[in-house]
Protein backbone atom coordinates (compact mmCIF):
# COMPACT_ATOMS: atom_id res chain seq x y z
CA UNK A 1 0.00 0.00 0.00
CA UNK A 2 1.70 3.54 -0.99
CA UNK A 3 1.58 6.12 1.77
CA UNK A 4 0.29 9.54 0.71
CA UNK A 5 3.02 12.38 0.71
CA UNK A 6 3.57 15.89 0.84
CA UNK A 7 6.44 18.17 -0.44
CA UNK A 8 8.50 19.54 2.51
CA UNK A 9 9.33 22.99 1.03
CA UNK A 10 13.27 23.79 0.58
CA UNK A 11 14.16 26.43 3.32
CA UNK A 12 17.54 28.01 4.43
CA UNK A 13 18.78 26.44 8.00
CA UNK A 14 20.85 28.45 10.34
CA UNK A 15 24.00 27.04 11.21
CA UNK A 16 24.03 27.33 14.96
CA UNK A 17 26.97 25.37 16.09
CA UNK A 18 30.39 24.62 14.10
CA UNK A 19 31.69 21.33 15.33
CA UNK A 20 34.49 19.05 15.37
CA UNK A 21 32.82 16.07 16.86
CA UNK A 22 28.73 16.02 17.08
CA UNK A 23 27.65 13.29 19.52
CA UNK A 24 23.63 12.22 19.07
CA UNK A 25 22.16 11.40 22.08
CA UNK A 26 23.28 11.29 26.05
CA UNK A 27 22.86 8.27 26.97
CA UNK A 28 25.37 6.24 28.92
CA UNK A 29 27.77 5.79 25.82
CA UNK A 30 27.12 9.11 24.55
CA UNK A 31 28.15 10.48 27.38
CA UNK A 32 31.42 8.88 27.60
CA UNK A 33 32.08 9.57 23.54
CA UNK A 34 31.81 13.30 24.65
CA UNK A 35 33.92 13.50 26.99
CA UNK A 36 36.43 11.61 25.48
CA UNK A 37 36.63 14.11 22.36
CA UNK A 38 35.98 16.97 24.26
CA UNK A 39 39.22 15.98 26.61
CA UNK A 40 41.46 15.28 23.04
CA UNK A 41 40.81 19.09 22.30
CA UNK A 42 37.87 18.24 19.87
CA UNK A 43 35.23 20.77 20.15
CA UNK A 44 32.15 18.45 20.54
CA UNK A 45 28.53 19.09 21.07
CA UNK A 46 26.49 16.66 22.51
CA UNK A 47 22.36 16.31 21.90
CA UNK A 48 19.74 15.31 23.86
CA UNK A 49 16.03 14.96 23.68
CA UNK A 50 15.58 15.26 27.45
CA UNK A 51 16.80 18.19 30.20
CA UNK A 52 19.17 15.40 31.83
CA UNK A 53 21.96 13.33 30.88
CA UNK A 54 22.96 9.99 31.74
CA UNK A 55 19.80 7.51 29.65
CA UNK A 56 18.99 4.64 31.86
CA UNK A 57 21.43 5.59 34.67
CA UNK A 58 20.02 9.18 35.17
CA UNK A 59 16.47 9.85 34.03
CA UNK A 60 15.73 6.18 33.51
CA UNK A 61 16.41 5.60 37.33
CA UNK A 62 18.64 2.48 36.97
CA UNK A 63 15.78 0.82 38.91
CA UNK A 64 16.67 -3.28 39.31
CA UNK A 65 19.76 -2.02 38.17
CA UNK A 66 23.56 -1.18 38.93
CA UNK A 67 25.97 1.00 38.23
CA UNK A 68 28.58 -2.22 37.46
CA UNK A 69 28.12 -5.88 36.54
CA UNK A 70 27.21 -8.37 39.12
CA UNK A 71 29.01 -11.26 39.25
CA UNK A 72 27.86 -13.94 36.54
CA UNK A 73 30.19 -16.66 38.22
CA UNK A 74 32.09 -17.15 41.13
CA UNK A 75 35.07 -17.55 39.35
CA UNK A 76 34.62 -14.16 37.73
CA UNK A 77 35.34 -10.23 39.80
CA UNK A 78 32.39 -8.52 39.37
CA UNK A 79 33.92 -5.70 37.03
CA UNK A 80 35.59 -8.28 35.16
CA UNK A 81 32.87 -7.57 32.26
CA UNK A 82 35.43 -4.59 30.92
CA UNK A 83 38.65 -6.99 31.49
CA UNK A 84 40.38 -7.20 34.15
CA UNK A 85 38.55 -3.81 35.50
CA UNK A 86 36.72 -0.38 34.86
CA UNK A 87 39.72 2.22 34.30
CA UNK A 88 39.83 4.99 31.90
CA UNK A 89 37.06 7.69 32.16
CA UNK A 90 34.72 5.46 33.32
CA UNK A 91 36.77 4.80 36.57
CA UNK A 92 36.81 8.30 37.32
CA UNK A 93 33.30 8.65 36.88
CA UNK A 94 32.52 5.81 39.35
CA UNK A 95 35.11 7.17 41.70
CA UNK A 96 33.05 10.91 41.89
CA UNK A 97 29.70 9.01 41.80
CA UNK A 98 30.35 6.92 45.05
CA UNK A 99 32.48 10.06 46.68
CA UNK A 100 28.64 11.71 46.31
CA UNK A 101 27.17 8.79 48.22
CA UNK A 102 25.78 7.00 44.84
CA UNK A 103 25.29 3.44 45.52
CA UNK A 104 24.50 0.27 43.31
CA UNK A 105 27.73 -0.85 43.02
CA UNK A 106 29.01 -4.38 44.03
CA UNK A 107 29.32 -6.09 46.13
CA UNK A 108 25.42 -4.51 47.21
CA UNK A 109 24.64 -4.11 50.81
CA UNK A 110 21.68 -5.93 51.96
CA UNK A 111 18.31 -4.03 52.63
CA UNK A 112 16.62 -1.59 49.70
CA UNK A 113 18.56 0.14 47.14
CA UNK A 114 17.85 3.65 46.77
CA UNK A 115 18.05 3.93 42.82
CA UNK A 116 16.07 7.21 42.47
CA UNK A 117 18.40 9.10 44.80
CA UNK A 118 21.06 7.15 43.08
CA UNK A 119 19.96 7.99 39.39
CA UNK A 120 20.07 11.40 40.05
CA UNK A 121 23.92 11.13 41.70
CA UNK A 122 24.75 9.84 38.40
CA UNK A 123 22.92 12.35 36.44
CA UNK A 124 24.72 14.89 38.18
CA UNK A 125 28.48 13.84 37.72
CA UNK A 126 27.75 12.86 34.04
CA UNK A 127 26.66 16.43 33.58
CA UNK A 128 29.26 18.01 35.64
CA UNK A 129 31.93 15.94 34.00
CA UNK A 130 30.60 17.45 30.58
CA UNK A 131 30.58 20.78 31.32
CA UNK A 132 34.02 20.33 32.92
CA UNK A 133 35.22 19.00 29.92
CA UNK A 134 34.43 21.50 27.52
CA UNK A 135 31.54 19.75 26.20
CA UNK A 136 28.15 22.04 24.59
CA UNK A 137 25.22 20.85 25.94
CA UNK A 138 22.56 20.81 23.42
CA UNK A 139 19.35 19.19 26.07
CA UNK A 140 15.74 19.13 25.31
CA UNK A 141 16.71 19.29 21.67
CA UNK A 142 15.96 16.33 18.77
CA UNK A 143 18.32 14.73 16.50
CA UNK A 144 16.86 14.77 13.04
CA UNK A 145 18.53 14.39 9.69
CA UNK A 146 21.86 13.42 8.97
CA UNK A 147 23.14 16.60 7.13
CA UNK A 148 24.47 14.27 4.06
CA UNK A 149 27.42 15.44 1.37
CA UNK A 150 26.94 12.01 -1.02
CA UNK A 151 27.01 9.31 1.08
CA UNK A 152 29.28 11.60 3.99
CA UNK A 153 27.46 12.75 7.11
CA UNK A 154 28.73 16.33 7.95
CA UNK A 155 26.46 17.16 10.66
CA UNK A 156 23.43 16.78 12.37
CA UNK A 157 19.73 18.70 11.68
CA UNK A 158 18.35 19.11 15.10
CA UNK A 159 14.91 20.34 16.61
CA UNK A 160 14.08 22.35 19.30
CA UNK A 161 12.16 25.43 20.62
CA UNK A 162 13.90 27.17 18.26
CA UNK A 163 13.14 25.49 15.20
CA UNK A 164 15.23 23.16 13.07
CA UNK A 165 19.09 24.25 13.10
CA UNK A 166 22.15 22.97 11.70
CA UNK A 167 25.14 21.49 13.33
CA UNK A 168 27.91 20.80 10.75
CA UNK A 169 30.72 18.85 12.45
CA UNK A 170 33.67 16.94 10.99
CA UNK A 171 32.32 13.71 12.84
CA UNK A 172 28.83 12.50 14.21
CA UNK A 173 28.83 10.10 16.76
CA UNK A 174 25.68 7.99 17.17
CA UNK A 175 24.44 7.46 20.72
CA UNK A 176 21.06 7.01 20.01
CA UNK A 177 20.66 4.04 20.93
CA UNK A 178 18.57 2.77 17.64
CA UNK A 179 21.46 4.15 15.16
CA UNK A 180 18.66 6.53 14.33
CA UNK A 181 21.19 8.92 13.03
CA UNK A 182 22.84 5.93 10.92
CA UNK A 183 19.53 4.43 9.64
CA UNK A 184 18.24 8.38 8.56
CA UNK A 185 21.79 8.74 7.00
CA UNK A 186 21.40 5.15 4.61
CA UNK A 187 23.11 2.85 6.53
CA UNK A 188 21.97 -0.58 6.47
CA UNK A 189 20.04 -2.38 9.40
CA UNK A 190 20.48 -5.15 11.90
CA UNK A 191 16.96 -5.75 13.32
CA UNK A 192 16.47 -8.53 16.60
CA UNK A 193 14.91 -11.75 15.65
CA UNK A 194 12.87 -13.78 18.21
CA UNK A 195 15.20 -16.72 18.15
CA UNK A 196 17.82 -14.63 20.17
CA UNK A 197 16.08 -15.42 23.10
CA UNK A 198 17.76 -18.38 23.28
CA UNK A 199 20.95 -16.68 23.28
CA UNK A 200 19.83 -13.90 26.19
CA UNK A 201 16.63 -13.70 27.95
CA UNK A 202 16.41 -9.61 27.24
CA UNK A 203 16.38 -10.28 23.85
CA UNK A 204 14.62 -9.40 21.12
CA UNK A 205 13.94 -5.62 22.61
CA UNK A 206 13.39 -5.60 26.10
CA UNK A 207 11.03 -2.76 26.63
CA UNK A 208 10.32 -0.83 30.04
CA UNK A 209 9.06 2.08 32.20
CA UNK A 210 9.90 2.16 35.87
CA UNK A 211 8.09 4.26 38.41
CA UNK A 212 7.98 4.89 42.21
CA UNK A 213 4.90 5.06 44.43
CA UNK A 214 5.28 7.17 47.63
CA UNK A 215 3.77 6.68 51.23
CA UNK A 216 3.05 2.58 51.03
CA UNK A 217 3.54 0.80 54.41
CA UNK A 218 5.26 -2.21 52.70
CA UNK A 219 5.68 -4.48 55.75
CA UNK A 220 2.33 -4.04 55.84
CA UNK A 221 1.17 -4.79 52.50
CA UNK A 222 3.54 -7.67 52.70
CA UNK A 223 1.77 -8.86 55.72
CA UNK A 224 -1.37 -9.11 53.81
CA UNK A 225 0.30 -11.20 51.14
CA UNK A 226 1.32 -13.73 53.17
CA UNK A 227 -1.93 -14.16 54.81
CA UNK A 228 -4.45 -13.41 52.41
CA UNK A 229 -6.47 -16.55 51.06
CA UNK A 230 -7.70 -17.03 47.36
CA UNK A 231 -10.87 -19.29 46.62
CA UNK A 232 -10.09 -22.11 43.89
CA UNK A 233 -12.49 -20.61 41.54
CA UNK A 234 -10.51 -17.10 41.80
CA UNK A 235 -6.90 -19.48 41.16
CA UNK A 236 -9.06 -21.79 38.02
CA UNK A 237 -9.85 -17.94 36.83
CA UNK A 238 -6.77 -16.29 37.08
CA UNK A 239 -4.82 -19.72 35.65
CA UNK A 240 -6.54 -19.84 32.51
CA UNK A 241 -5.99 -15.92 32.46
CA UNK A 242 -2.55 -15.39 33.39
CA UNK A 243 -0.63 -18.56 33.97
CA UNK A 244 0.19 -20.62 36.71
CA UNK A 245 3.60 -18.20 37.63
CA UNK A 246 1.78 -15.72 38.02
CA UNK A 247 -1.33 -17.20 40.65
CA UNK A 248 1.62 -18.64 42.67
CA UNK A 249 3.15 -15.07 43.67
CA UNK A 250 -0.09 -13.43 43.57
CA UNK A 251 -3.03 -15.39 45.78
CA UNK A 252 -3.72 -12.12 47.47
CA UNK A 253 -5.13 -10.16 45.06
CA UNK A 254 -6.92 -12.50 42.72
CA UNK A 255 -10.30 -12.08 44.32
CA UNK A 256 -9.75 -8.43 43.61
CA UNK A 257 -8.55 -8.62 40.14
CA UNK A 258 -11.63 -11.14 39.16
CA UNK A 259 -13.73 -8.76 40.63
CA UNK A 260 -12.52 -5.82 38.93
CA UNK A 261 -12.13 -7.36 35.34
CA UNK A 262 -16.02 -8.65 35.75
CA UNK A 263 -16.93 -4.73 36.36
CA UNK A 264 -14.51 -3.66 33.20
CA UNK A 265 -12.58 -1.85 36.47
CA UNK A 266 -8.96 -2.50 35.63
CA UNK A 267 -7.14 -5.38 33.64
CA UNK A 268 -3.80 -6.71 35.08
CA UNK A 269 -2.46 -7.06 31.23
CA UNK A 270 -3.44 -4.45 29.14
CA UNK A 271 -3.52 -5.62 25.25
CA UNK A 272 -2.06 -3.38 22.42
CA UNK A 273 -2.23 -4.51 18.82
CA UNK A 274 0.79 -3.82 16.71
CA UNK A 275 0.63 -4.81 12.89
CA UNK A 276 -2.53 -7.12 13.61
CA UNK A 277 -0.22 -8.76 16.63
CA UNK A 278 -1.27 -8.61 20.55
CA UNK A 279 0.94 -7.90 22.77
CA UNK A 280 0.77 -7.38 26.54
CA UNK A 281 1.37 -4.72 28.43
CA UNK A 282 2.08 -5.76 32.13
CA UNK A 283 3.07 -4.02 35.59
CA UNK A 284 4.70 -5.28 38.70
CA UNK A 285 5.77 -4.02 42.27
CA UNK A 286 9.75 -4.92 43.28
CA UNK A 287 9.54 -3.84 46.35
CA UNK A 288 10.75 -0.29 48.87
CA UNK A 289 14.39 1.52 47.71
CA UNK A 290 14.36 3.01 51.11
CA UNK A 291 12.93 4.87 53.61
CA UNK A 292 9.78 6.70 53.58
CA UNK A 293 7.65 4.15 52.10
CA UNK A 294 8.88 4.69 48.89
CA UNK A 295 7.84 1.44 46.32
CA UNK A 296 9.76 0.70 42.95
CA UNK A 297 7.47 -1.11 39.95
CA UNK A 298 8.23 -1.10 36.42
CA UNK A 299 5.35 -1.32 33.18
CA UNK A 300 6.55 -3.32 30.26
CA UNK A 301 5.51 -5.08 27.15
CA UNK A 302 5.62 -8.68 26.73
CA UNK A 303 8.99 -9.38 25.44
CA UNK A 304 9.33 -12.92 23.71
CA UNK A 305 8.22 -11.05 20.53
CA UNK A 306 9.89 -9.70 17.60
CA UNK A 307 7.05 -7.68 16.15
CA UNK A 308 8.03 -4.87 18.33
CA UNK A 309 10.82 -1.75 16.48
CA UNK A 310 12.48 0.57 19.23
CA UNK A 311 12.98 2.33 16.43
CA UNK A 312 10.14 2.57 14.66
CA UNK A 313 8.03 5.80 16.15
CA UNK A 314 4.27 4.54 15.72
CA UNK A 315 5.35 1.76 18.37
CA UNK A 316 6.59 3.78 20.41
CA UNK A 317 4.13 6.01 20.75
CA UNK A 318 1.58 3.23 20.88
CA UNK A 319 3.90 1.32 23.86
CA UNK A 320 4.32 4.90 25.77
CA UNK A 321 0.58 5.79 26.13
CA UNK A 322 -0.23 2.41 27.04
CA UNK A 323 2.63 1.37 29.76
CA UNK A 324 1.46 4.97 31.43
CA UNK A 325 -2.16 4.39 31.28
CA UNK A 326 -1.35 0.84 32.73
CA UNK A 327 1.16 2.22 35.48
CA UNK A 328 -1.48 4.65 37.12
CA UNK A 329 -4.49 1.96 36.74
CA UNK A 330 -2.30 -0.35 38.40
CA UNK A 331 -1.37 2.04 41.03
CA UNK A 332 -5.69 3.27 41.46
CA UNK A 333 -6.52 -0.68 41.81
CA UNK A 334 -3.63 -1.52 44.58
CA UNK A 335 -4.92 1.74 46.65
CA UNK A 336 -8.13 0.30 46.69
CA UNK A 337 -7.52 -3.01 47.00
CA UNK A 338 -4.22 -4.04 48.67
CA UNK A 339 -3.75 -2.91 52.30
CA UNK A 340 -0.70 -0.58 52.62
CA UNK A 341 -1.42 1.07 49.85
CA UNK A 342 -4.31 3.34 50.93
CA UNK A 343 -2.27 6.50 51.96
CA UNK A 344 -0.46 5.98 48.66
CA UNK A 345 0.78 8.43 45.85
CA UNK A 346 2.41 7.63 42.11
CA UNK A 347 5.45 10.14 42.29
CA UNK A 348 7.05 9.42 39.18
CA UNK A 349 7.38 7.60 35.96
CA UNK A 350 10.56 7.53 34.05
CA UNK A 351 10.43 9.98 31.14
CA UNK A 352 10.76 7.44 28.30
CA UNK A 353 10.73 3.91 27.58
CA UNK A 354 14.02 1.96 28.31
CA UNK A 355 15.08 -0.37 25.67
CA UNK A 356 17.65 -3.35 26.24
CA UNK A 357 17.70 -4.06 22.32
CA UNK A 358 16.56 -3.09 19.34
CA UNK A 359 17.47 -2.40 16.09
CA UNK A 360 21.63 -1.46 15.82
CA UNK A 361 23.38 -0.81 12.12
CA UNK A 362 25.14 -3.60 10.11
CA UNK A 363 28.60 -2.53 10.75
CA UNK A 364 32.03 -3.17 8.99
CA UNK A 365 32.25 -6.48 11.17
CA UNK A 366 28.82 -7.36 13.63
CA UNK A 367 29.94 -9.03 17.16
CA UNK A 368 28.35 -12.26 18.29
CA UNK A 369 27.20 -14.05 20.96
CA UNK A 370 29.75 -16.90 19.30
CA UNK A 371 32.57 -14.30 19.40
CA UNK A 372 31.98 -13.64 22.78
CA UNK A 373 31.94 -17.47 23.69
CA UNK A 374 34.94 -18.37 21.98
CA UNK A 375 37.28 -15.34 23.00
CA UNK A 376 37.86 -14.46 19.48
CA UNK A 377 41.07 -12.15 18.82
CA UNK A 378 40.85 -9.04 16.35
CA UNK A 379 43.76 -6.88 15.69
CA UNK A 380 41.93 -4.12 15.58
CA UNK A 381 40.36 -4.31 19.16
CA UNK A 382 39.69 -1.41 21.04
CA UNK A 383 38.85 -2.91 24.76
CA UNK A 384 38.10 -6.46 26.01
CA UNK A 385 34.81 -7.43 27.01
CA UNK A 386 33.48 -10.34 29.09
CA UNK A 387 29.67 -10.35 28.06
CA UNK A 388 27.54 -11.53 30.83
CA UNK A 389 25.94 -14.49 29.66
CA UNK A 390 28.91 -15.24 27.79
CA UNK A 391 31.94 -14.92 30.97
CA UNK A 392 28.56 -17.72 32.70
CA UNK A 393 28.70 -19.91 30.25
CA UNK A 394 32.68 -19.96 29.60
CA UNK A 395 33.30 -20.20 33.28
CA UNK A 396 30.84 -23.18 33.45
CA UNK A 397 32.62 -24.95 30.96
CA UNK A 398 36.35 -24.30 32.45
CA UNK A 399 37.06 -21.15 32.07
CA UNK A 400 36.00 -17.57 31.87
CA UNK A 401 36.47 -16.33 28.51
CA UNK A 402 37.12 -12.33 27.14
CA UNK A 403 35.98 -11.39 23.60
CA UNK A 404 37.76 -8.69 21.25
CA UNK A 405 35.67 -6.26 20.75
CA UNK A 406 37.09 -4.72 17.42
CA UNK A 407 36.86 -0.86 16.13
CA UNK A 408 34.98 -2.47 12.72
CA UNK A 409 31.64 -2.79 15.01
CA UNK A 410 31.28 1.07 15.13
CA UNK A 411 31.50 1.91 11.43
CA UNK A 412 28.09 1.52 9.88
CA UNK A 413 28.58 0.25 6.14
CA UNK A 414 28.04 2.22 3.19
CA UNK A 415 28.15 5.61 5.41
CA UNK A 416 31.04 7.82 6.38
CA UNK A 417 31.81 10.86 8.26
CA UNK A 418 29.74 8.37 11.38
CA UNK A 419 30.43 6.16 14.37
CA UNK A 420 28.15 4.51 16.41
CA UNK A 421 28.59 3.71 19.54
CA UNK A 422 26.47 1.70 22.68
CA UNK A 423 23.56 -0.18 21.52
CA UNK A 424 24.09 1.35 18.23
CA UNK A 425 27.07 -0.49 17.25
CA UNK A 426 26.84 -3.67 15.42
CA UNK A 427 26.01 -6.72 17.22
CA UNK A 428 24.26 -9.86 17.58
CA UNK A 429 21.80 -10.55 19.16
CA UNK A 430 20.54 -6.61 19.67
CA UNK A 431 21.49 -6.80 23.48
CA UNK A 432 24.82 -8.40 23.02
CA UNK A 433 26.45 -4.64 23.80
CA UNK A 434 24.17 -2.90 25.78
CA UNK A 435 26.69 -3.40 29.25
CA UNK A 436 26.33 -0.64 30.91
CA UNK A 437 30.42 -0.79 31.99
CA UNK A 438 31.50 -1.84 28.86
CA UNK A 439 29.20 0.91 26.92
CA UNK A 440 31.45 3.42 29.01
CA UNK A 441 34.57 1.90 27.60
CA UNK A 442 33.30 1.86 23.94
CA UNK A 443 31.82 5.46 24.43
CA UNK A 444 35.27 6.68 25.52
CA UNK A 445 36.81 5.00 22.59
CA UNK A 446 34.74 6.05 20.40
CA UNK A 447 35.19 9.53 20.97
CA UNK A 448 38.40 9.18 21.29
CA UNK A 449 38.35 7.96 17.49
CA UNK A 450 35.87 10.53 16.53
CA UNK A 451 38.47 13.24 17.67
CA UNK A 452 41.72 12.07 16.52
CA UNK A 453 39.71 11.55 12.95
CA UNK A 454 38.53 15.44 12.94
CA UNK A 455 41.66 16.73 14.25
CA UNK A 456 43.40 14.48 11.00
CA UNK A 457 40.66 15.69 8.61
CA UNK A 458 39.79 11.63 7.48
CA UNK A 459 36.83 9.62 7.86
CA UNK A 460 36.54 7.36 10.52
CA UNK A 461 37.09 3.75 8.29
CA UNK A 462 40.82 5.96 7.48
CA UNK A 463 42.03 6.40 10.92
CA UNK A 464 45.29 4.12 11.74
CA UNK A 465 44.16 1.79 14.19
CA UNK A 466 47.15 1.37 15.80
CA UNK A 467 47.48 5.29 16.76
CA UNK A 468 43.88 4.47 18.40
CA UNK A 469 45.19 1.87 20.42
CA UNK A 470 48.48 3.43 21.39
CA UNK A 471 45.73 6.27 22.62
CA UNK A 472 43.62 4.03 24.37
CA UNK A 473 46.41 2.03 25.73
CA UNK A 474 47.34 5.59 27.25
CA UNK A 475 44.44 6.36 29.16
CA UNK A 476 44.94 3.19 31.01
CA UNK A 477 42.77 0.41 28.37
CA UNK A 478 43.42 -3.30 28.08
CA UNK A 479 43.88 -4.73 25.37
CA UNK A 480 45.68 -7.70 26.22
CA UNK A 481 48.79 -8.89 28.38
CA UNK A 482 52.08 -8.75 27.28
CA UNK A 483 52.56 -11.37 24.53
CA UNK A 484 49.17 -9.93 22.71
CA UNK A 485 50.52 -6.39 22.47
CA UNK A 486 53.74 -8.02 21.50
CA UNK A 487 51.18 -9.43 18.41
CA UNK A 488 49.66 -6.45 17.62
CA UNK A 489 53.12 -4.55 17.29
CA UNK A 490 51.57 -2.49 20.37
CA UNK A 491 54.39 -3.14 23.01
CA UNK A 492 56.64 -0.54 24.42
Amino acid sequence: MSVPTVIEPEKRVPVSHDADVVVAGAGVSGVFAAIASARRGARTVLVDRFGSVGGNIGPGMIVNGHMVSGQPHPDVGFESTVYPSLYGIGREYLDRYRDLGGGLIFPLPDGPKNYAGSASIASHVAQCMLEESGVTLLLSTFAADAIMDGDRVTGLFVESKSGRRALRASVVVDGTGEADVAKRAGAPMLYPKAEYKELDGHSPTGMGSYFLVGGVDWDRYTQFAREAQSSPEDEAWATERYGEKFVAGNRHLLASLRRAHGQSAYEHRRVVTLNGVEIGILTSFAGPIGPGGTVQGRTAPERVRDELDAGDGDHIAMLEAAIRRQTCETWLFMRENAPGFEQSSLLCVAPFLGVRGGPCIDGEYALTMQDCREGRLFDDVIYRYGEFRALKWTAERGGPKWVDVPYRVLLPKRVDGLLCTGRSASGKPDTLLRNRMAVKVMGEACGTAAAMCADQGIQPRELDVKSLQRSLLSAGFHLGDGDRLNELGLSA
